[in-house]
């Protein structure tokens, strides 16, 4: 068994987790963090169900586990194999937080997908409504610190799997990820340790910025577009080092982000959420219209380092209205690409 700690990305086994009793802390009234050896008993599972850590003094208390390293308090199940992390990237505004949340809700194991978020690792739920609630009053700006500070993960389970993954976003700046082959290893050692789990990638391209590209002229091209151009190669080459050390292939989703956009035009029909096209016609869509959009290095940078790569388009919201309630959105497409990476 291994199991993540999502705050220092170290994977740790029963021989170094740390474990505490509710009940003999409430007796001594001093919690206590053991070496979970010390303080396991064996416990035998009904048929079907995970085992459980109980208290070798009261073997009916299941025991809450703990990382040696931070002390922070670990999911007992959320187990993880060689790079099972599924990374959710892209450049800054680009929607990591929104979409992130708003599959945290669509789904969920009552919901009937085929993928479900079984639980959040850590304090990903406080994270992330602090996170959205800033982008609400226009208070977020994305301090390079949070390559370090915070981010947000997922213990995810695929039907028909007995294994699960993990869906984790580090909401790093821009700058971090453009300086990614520079950064001090010390200073940003659990950025580096989360990529070193990375087994497949969702990188997201702004869909507002692709439809900028598509309607500026040919002789006075958006400059914020040829910007994010830029970051977006830069962050693809820095990961694509990494990936390529691994043994292995690593699977990548191109994703167009904020979609909705971008139905209006006709080059876009079959993104439409009511257009019927399967996942081909919508790959090769979404390739012409990144190709268009002066994507064409992108996507080659892409494919220099990952395999299989495959592209889609979504909306978190279903709407370009703004922000909506998290109660209304109308999400479209949103769980697509991760199926198909845990299918691969």
């Amino acid at each position: 068994m291994r199991i993540l700690c999502k705050d220092c990305w170290i994977t740790h086994d029963t021989t170094t987790l740390l474990a505490s009793c509710k009940r003999c802390d409430a007796n001594t009234r001093i919690p206590r963090l053991d070496p979970l050896p010390d303080r396991a008993a064996p416990a035998v599972p009904a048929a079907g169900r995970p085992a459980e850590f109980v208290c070798r003094i009261h073997p009916t208390e299941p025991l809450d586990l703990y990382c040696p390293e931070c002390e922070a308090k670990l999911s007992a199940r959320a187990e993880v194999g060689d790079r099972s992390v599924v990374a959710i990237m892209g450049d800054v505004g680009v929607g990591k937080t929104w979409l992130l949340r708003v599959l945290s809700r669509r789904l969920r194991p009552s919901n009937g997908s085929p993928v479900s978020f079984r639980r959040a690792l850590g304090d990903t739920d406080e994270q992330i409504a602090a996170a959205i609630a800033e982008t609400r009053t226009g208070a977020r700006v994305t301090p390079a610190t949070d390559a370090v500070v915070r981010n947000y993960a997922w213990e995810v389970m695929i039907d028909g799997s007995p294994r699960s993954w993990v869906a984790a976003v580090h909401d790093a700046a821009g700058e971090v990820w453009n300086r990614l082959e520079s950064l001090d290893r010390s200073a940003y050692d659990k950025l580096y340790r989360y990529l070193d789990l990375v087994g497949s990638v969702i990188f997201l391209v702004d869909g507002e910025r692709i439809a900028e590209a598509l309607d500026a002229s040919p002789d006075a091209p958006s400059a914020a577009s040829d910007a994010a151009v830029s970051r977006e190669i830069a962050m693809i080459d820095a990961l694509g080092r990494r990936t390529r050390a691994h043994s292995g292939n690593t699977a990548l989703a191109i994703v167009i982000s904020k979609a909705d956009v971008l139905w209006n035009r006709d080059d876009c029909a079959p993104m439409h959420p009511d257009s019927g096209a399967d996942r081909d016609a919508i790959d090769v869509a979404t390739r012409a219209l990144l190709g268009k959009a002066g994507r064409a290095a992108l996507l080659a940078a892409c494919a220099e380092s990952f395999t299989p790569v495959r592209c889609f388009a979504i909306s978190a919201f279903g709407t370009a209205a703004g922000s909506p309630s998290i109660d209304d959105v109308r999400p479209v497409r949103i769980e697509e690409p991760l199926i198909a990476l845990l299918r691969e």
